[in-house]
This record gives C-alpha cells, sequence and structure tokens, in this order.
C-alpha cells in the first residue's frame, strides 16, 4: 500500500490529527526531491490536509489548503468539464467559511459566486443571501439567493426569516413563486407560478412562528413579543427557540423583567444553551441578582472559554461583584475577538470605559454598536449618557433626536430619553413635552415618560396638567412613585383633602392621623415633600446597583 493509498485509510477512518501529521510529511518528501508526486497524487494530499484542519477547527490553516486545492485541480488536463465534481464545491464552500472566520468576508464572497450557477444547493444560496448582507451588497441580490434557496427546499426557515428581515411580506412569500415575485410581467395574463409550498405551513405552529418572526424583523418588538407568548403557551411550551427569541424581543422592548425570565427558562430547559445568553447575564446584572449571576458565570465557564458568552459573563460580573472595570475592559475585548458580530461586547465594554471615565473611547465603542444593531437602545442610551458626561448637550439633544426619527421610531424607551435631554435645555421645555407625550400614546403605562412629564410641566408651571395626569394614571398604574407623586402635587396645589384622600387609599390606616397633623402643621409643607416617617421611603429603585447601568433614568 503506498503512503498515498495510507493516508486516505487515515482520512476515511477520521483520524485527522494523524492524517494531518502524515500529509505534512509527504509533501516535505516532495519538496526536497525524495518523493515526488504527481499532480493527482498531490491534489489527494492537498484534499486530506484541507478535511483534516477543517475537522480540527483551524480554519487559518484549512482556508490555505483549500486555496492549494483549488489551483491543483486546475492544473489537471481533464479538468475542461462544466460539470464540478461535488466534492470541489463543498471544497469551496468550506472556504468560504474559513474567510469568513478569518474576517474575509468579500473574498468569501467571491468563492462562492465562483461557483456555478446549475451547481448551486439550497445551501449555497443560503450562504450567498447572507454574504450580500454582510458585505453590504444590494437587497436585491439577497433577495433572489434567498428565495432560491427556498426554491430548492421551501422548508428553510432561516431564508424565511432573512428575507422578512429584508421587508418581504410574508404574504408575497406564501403566495408568489420564489424567483418570479416583485416581477412586472408585460403580459398581465401571466401570474406568477404558485410557491411550492412547505409542508411545515399546514401546521398552525409554523405558521404563527413565520409571523412572530415577520413581527421581529419589521421591529414591532411588542406584537412579536405577543405572539412568541401565544406560541409558547398554545403550540411549543419547552421550545428553546421560542423562548430565546421571545426573551430576545422582550429585552429589545425593554421589558427586562420577562426577558429575565423568559432567557432564565430557555437555559433550564437546554442547559447547553448559548443563544442570547450574554443579554441574559446584562439582564441578571441589570435587574440585581446578585446569587444568579454567580450561577450564570460558573455555568457558562463549565462550557468553556472559547464562546464570548463565557467572557461577557465574566465582564458582568467583575462589574458587579468586583468592581473592576478595568479588568471588564480586557474580559469585553477578548469577547468581541471572538465574535465580532456581539453587540453586547461593544456595550459592556463601553459602559466599563464609562465607569472608568474614558467617555471619548466608550463613545467610539457605543456608536459601534449603534451601527452595527441600529434597532437596540441600550447603545444610543450610552452614547448619550456619553455626551451629557462630557457637556456635549448639544450633541446628545441632536443624536437622540436623529434617532427618534430614523431607527426609534416608536420605541417608548427612546423618545422618553429624547424628552428628558431636552428638558434640561429650558429653552426646549416644549420640545420636552411633546416627545414625552408621545411616548404615552405608545405605552400608556411606561413610569418613567410619565414621571419625566411630570417634572416638565412642573417647570412650565402647569400644575394642574400634572395632577390630571397623575390621577389619570394611577388607576391603570401600579408604581408606588405615581401614587407619591400625586400626593407631592396635591400638596403644591392645596388640595389637602384629595391628597389624604390619596395616603388613606394606598398607605396603612394607622398612619392617617399623624398624617393629618403633619397637614395641619404648615412647616411641614416648606420642603414640598411631606415626611413618610415609619412607612419607609416610597421610591422603589433598587439602591444597590453598581454604578452606572442601562436603566431608562436620565443620568
Amino acid at each position: 500500500m503506498s503512503s498515498i493509498e495510507q493516508l486516505e485509510t487515515l482520512r476515511n477512518a477520521e483520524l485527522y490529527d494523524d492524517c494531518k501529521t502524515l500529509a505534512e510529511f509527504i509533501l516535505t518528501l516532495d519538496e526536497c526531491g525524495k518523493d515526488y508526486l504527481d499532480n493527482e497524487q498531490r491534489l489527494i494530499v492537498y484534499r486530506c490536509l484541507a478535511d483534516s484542519t477543517w475537522f480540527l477547527h483551524e480554519y487559518h490553516l484549512a482556508e490555505s489548503y483549500l486555496k492549494k486545492l483549488l489551483h491543483s485541480y486546475k492544473q489537471l488536463d481533464k479538468n475542461n468539464t462544466i460539470i464540478e465534481p461535488d466534492w470541489l464545491i463543498e471544497s469551496k464552500y468550506r472556504q468560504h467559511v474559513c474567510l469568513l472566520k478569518l474576517n474575509r468576508l468579500k473574498e468569501g464572497l467571491t468563492i462562492l459566486e465562483s461557483i456555478p450557477l446549475h451547481q448551486r444547493t439550497a445551501k449555497i444560496h443560503l450562504a450567498l443571501g447572507q454574504c450580500y448582507q454582510k458585505v453590504g451588497g444590494s437587497t436585491q441580490e439577497s433577495v433572489s439567493a434567498y428565495r432560491e434557496c427556498l426554491k430548492q427546499n421551501p422548508n428553510t426557515l432561516s431564508a424565511y426569516i432573512a428575507l422578512l428581515a429584508l421587508g418581504v411580506k410574508l404574504n408575497d412569500l406564501l403566495h408568489t413563486h420564489p424567483s418570479a415575485a416583485s416581477i412586472h410581467h408585460e403580459n398581465q395574463a401571466q401570474q406568477p407560478a404558485p410557491v411550492t409550498i412547505s409542508p411545515l405551513l399546514r401546521q398552525s405552529w409554523f405558521r404563527a412562528l413565520l409571523q412572530a418572526d415577520a413581527c421581529s424583523a419589521s421591529r414591532d418588538f411588542s406584537e412579536a413579543s405577543r405572539l412568541y407568548q401565544q406560541i409558547d403557551a398554545q403550540h411549543l411550551p419547552q421550545s428553546t427557540y421560542v423562548l430565546s427569541q421571545l426573551g430576545y424581543t422582550q429585552y429589545l422592548n425593554g421589558d427586562y423583567a420577562q426577558a429575565l425570565h423568559s432567557l432564565q427558562r430557555a437555559q433550564q430547559i437546554d442547559p447547553l444553551l448559548l443563544k442570547h445568553m450574554d443579554i441574559l447575564a446584562f439582564l441578571t446584572y441589570t435587574e440585581c441578582k446578585d446569587s444568579s449571576l454567580d450561577k450564570l458565570v460558573n455555568h457558562l465557564m463549565s462550557l468553556g472559554d472559547h464562546h464570548p458568552e463565557t467572557w461577557i459573563a465574566i465582564g458582568y460580573y467583575c462589574l458587579k461583584k468586583n468592581h473592576k472595570p478595568s479588568r471588564t475592559v480586557y474580559l469585553a475585548q477578548k469577547a468581541y475577538a471572538l465574535d465580532n458580530t456581539k453587540i453586547q461586547a461593544l456595550l459592556l465594554k463601553g459602559l466599563a470605559l464609562y465607569k472608568l471615565k474614558r467617555y471619548s473611547d466608550s463613545l467610539v465603542h457605543y456608536k459601534e454598536a449603534v451601527r452595527l444593531t441600529p434597532f437596540c437602545f441600550e447603545g444610543y442610551k450610552g452614547v448619550v449618557d456619553g455626551y451629557l458626561a462630557t457637556n456635549r448637550l448639544s450633541d446628545a439633544n441632536m443624536f437622540i433626536t436623529n434617532a427618534v426619527r430614523t431607527n426609534l421610531k416608536e420605541n417608548v424607551r427612546a423618545f422618553t430619553l429624547c424628552g428628558q435631554v431636552l428638558a434640561k435645555e429650558p429653552s426646549s421645555l416644549d420640545k420636552a413635552r411633546f416627545y414625552l407625550e408621545k411616548a404615552l400614546s405608545f405605552n400608556t403605562k411606561y413610569t418613567d415618560a410619565i414621571i419625566s412629564l411630570v417634572e416638565v410641566y412642573g417647570q412650565l408651571k402647569q400644575q394642574q396638567k400634572s395632577i390630571e395626569l397623575l390621577k389619570e394614571h394611577v388607576q391603570i398604574n401600579n408604581d408606588p412613585r405615581i401614587r407619591q407623586l400625586l400626593i407631592e402635587n396635591l400638596m403644591k396645589s392645596g388640595s389637602n383633602e384629595e391628597m389624604l384622600q390619596q395616603v388613606v387609599r394606598n398607605y396603612p390606616t394607622s398612619h392617617f392621623e399623624r398624617l393629618e397633623r403633619e397637614m395641619n402643621d404648615d412647616s411641614s409643607l416648606d420642603g414640598g415633600r411631606f415626611d413618610t416617617g415609619p412607612m419607609g421611603d416610597l421610591d422603589p429603585m433598587c439602591d444597590d446597583v453598581i454604578g452606572e447601568n442601562f436603566s431608562d433614568e436620565d443620568p
């Protein structure tokens, strides 16, 4: 048995380390002239090396050997046929994956485009669509690639989701031929051919899932959350995909407590789950769950240190428990080096740099997060905090105002933040009022918008409007801050009887006589705030959050 045949037995047995070692020996003998290889033998050696390094996840080496493999194939005299062998198509696909791992996106796209059109499988079309999106190619090229993928395999959920994200309507996907939709027909009698409908579309859960994904793609995160909750309750109660998507859309919608619960459920169902665990780390940090953060870090560390989610979780742990933002900067950078699409790595590093008062560096990372994920509020909040920390109020105004006009058009947190920033300028109070009222039109129960609007009304000397607003929302909002503000504003307006009614309604009656005595004592009104005494602090804000975080409070 020749050395080439022995090499192939190692590859076929999936003994990749040994296969790689023997192949390198054979190439060395060839290069020093002791055992020459012909073109076909050299091709086999390169195939074995490419396969071995690929399966060993040595992507830099694999890309190099795949490149040599393709070059050697071109040197063969019998390669003039227009049909390339299947192994060569797979080699090109693998080379594109290696190039993506090495952040050489355009080269990866070029390799995929070199595959003959008639030999492109659903996998190739899907990869093409993803590459066109990543390199910023035309939307039509991405759409065409995804449609061809669905044409060959109509069950490809990721292609449906990608098309929805590109703005293709769900009905268009379901009722027109993938390659013929949105094309103008000169002959109006000619209609698009019926689509090859996936059998999955007969399942109610799959149709509901597509509708939820469509809402998420169109950035209607509130409706997407509702639909995912419906799917979880009625169709797929133990699906980690549904729970992960539910937690993600709740996070994007600002429902941190609900998102935390959803992602924790997903992790309990599948302890090996990594998707969105970086977001779970942020939520655990933000929601003051000390013991939960410890458990999450230990759990992710047990899964290995080659996942960015692990380093992000450790970074939040260092911020919360060790008070070491400089250490967190290093950990966030390590996570980003593992995956430069991880927005949470940028947000974490921006937060750590902010704590170190390196505001310019913090702004750079927050702006990059905004560029990569323009619909994520947390990046905008970080940029605004950075501008305010450096006394660049006009820049903060311009930045957040532009955001609510473009990428965050119906985001209640963004409109609230915009109003809060504008309220810092006495000349912009009317604009601040407009944005805060607009925020409440999106979500009437959003407490931060209510409180900020009451403060603006106070600065505009519109005390009665404050009282009317608080009376309206105290019935539908259980936040104690709303009741407290109503009582304070009633006191300021001199409506003592109404104020006492609110106190009796919301606080223990044993304190009524004490409060009545305080009301009769003019000195108790000098500060504009009554003494809660034994009832404790009515402010429900969490006091043990360490440092700055991504809450909706104005810095």
